[in-house]
């Protein structure tokens, strides 16, 4: 993938991710392109990318929308993330290294501060940070194919998260919990406790309401 492409990928993706494109939006490709200061070939195959991912559904020839998810998808993807995950975090468990650990130490620190400042932007930052979080986990893991699998899970996760960003704060002192005891498993290296814990983690979320909690 071109320099290009990748930086309208990400900046098309922040975008989702913060609201400024929001479901049901039509992208076209001229204004992207425009405002992004490029050519249409980048935003194009930028575009595709994000549709490969599950964000954006094509429509006929070069039309293209941000995803609308229904609450029987939402619980799909809770579920889906649960069993990967669970499988994951037992991998993780006899693999992960002290340099990791003290990673997701520090990211569950930054997490916890988020939730202790209420706000959209503290929200959004949670959500950053969560998604590296769950990354360090499948990078433990060693699973290049699971890491592959889940990928448009997490993304699609992200794109929630701006939806129901005024119910949300309430539920992350609860994520938090659970990724301080999740981060106990791996130190113990216990697999079965691990895949205990990132189960308990997602069922909980999934449980609070289809897009009102973050994992």
């Amino acid at each position: 993938m071109s320099a290009s492409t990748e930086k309208a990928y990400a900046s098309l993706l922040a975008r989702i991710q913060r609201g400024e494109l929001s479901s049901g939006d039509f992208l076209v490709e001229a204004e992207l392109a425009r405002s992004l200061g490029m050519s249409r070939t980048p935003v194009r195959e930028a575009i595709h990318r994000l549709a490969a991912d599950g964000l954006v559904l094509t429509e006929g020839y070069r039309r293209a929308v941000v995803r609308e998810f229904h609450e029987d998808q939402v619980l799909e993807i809770y579920e889906l993330r649960s069993r990967l995950e669970s499988y994951a975090a037992a991998r993780a468990a006899t693999r992960i290294d002290r340099a990791q650990l003290d990673r997701l130490r520090g990211l569950a620190l930054e997490m916890e501060a988020c939730a202790a400042q209420p706000g959209p932007a503290m929200t959004v930052r949670f959500a950053e940070l969560n998604d590296q979080f769950h990354q360090l986990i499948l990078e433990a893991a060693g699973a290049t194919h699971l890491t592959a699998a889940l990928r448009p899970l997490l993304q699609i996760q992200l794109l929630l998260l701006q939806r129901y960003q005024h119910t949300i704060q309430e539920h992350l002192e609860r994520s938090c919990w659970h990724h301080r005891e999740l981060i106990r498993a791996l130190e113990l290296g216990d697999a079965e406790l691990a895949e205990h814990q990132m189960r308990l983690h997602m069922l909980s979320a999934r449980s609070a309401g289809p897009g009102e909690t973050h994992s």
